[in-house]
């Protein structure tokens, strides 16, 4: 099915895409709401993920043991993730706070490599390769700033996912009318 051709066929109103969008716009407002419990709640989903990561390592063990020399550091991650889960449902605090610098890390790094590879506009224009690298100086400097202040890296996380909620929601309500 192409999606981007211009077809006369009517297939009908997505309801499907309608409810989702629906229920994606109201779990965005609801995280923009309640950004100290959302963030809790991404808190409880990381240690679950994390748990459940654990428990597949430990099936994982149990698959190849046999086969791969070094399984016994699929135990060693399976005791990691469990750890790291339980210590997430527990102690939010920490779970908190290491989302919130997990989540700067990853800006500074992408800020990092945003520097980094600016330097290959050089050779196509002086004026891309000087915008380029005063984004990503930016870009740089607001990572730093998230680095060091763990509240407002969790806030703006909490923000980040809610505007993707609200977008997502309102292009699967287009979308349920495009079908149309």
């Amino acid at each position: 099915m192409n999606n981007f051709s211009s077809s006369d066929k009517h297939r009908g109103f997505d309801w499907g895409a309608f409810v989702g969008g629906v229920l994606l716009i109201i779990a965005g407002i609801l995280v923009m709401s309640y950004p100290d419990r959302s963030f809790r709640t991404f808190v409880y989903l990381f240690g679950i993920i994390s748990i459940l990561q654990g428990i597949l390592w430990i099936y994982a063990y149990a698959k190849f043991r046999d086969i791969f020399s070094m399984s016994w550091v699929t135990i060693l991650s399976a005791v990691i993730d469990i750890v790291i889960g339980i210590l997430f449902l527990c102690a939010n605090v920490i779970g908190g706070l290491t989302l919130a610098l997990l989540f700067a890390i990853w800006f500074l790094a992408d800020s990092i490599i945003g520097i980094i590879f600016s330097a290959h506009l050089r050779a196509f224009s002086t004026g891309y390769f000087i915008f380029s690298l005063i984004l990503s100086i930016i870009s740089l400097i607001i990572a730093i700033v998230l680095l060091f202040n763990p509240t407002l890296a969790a806030l703006t996380m909490v923000y980040l996912v809610a505007f993707w909620l609200l977008v997502f929601g309102f292009n699967e309500l287009m979308v349920s009318w495009m079908h149309r």
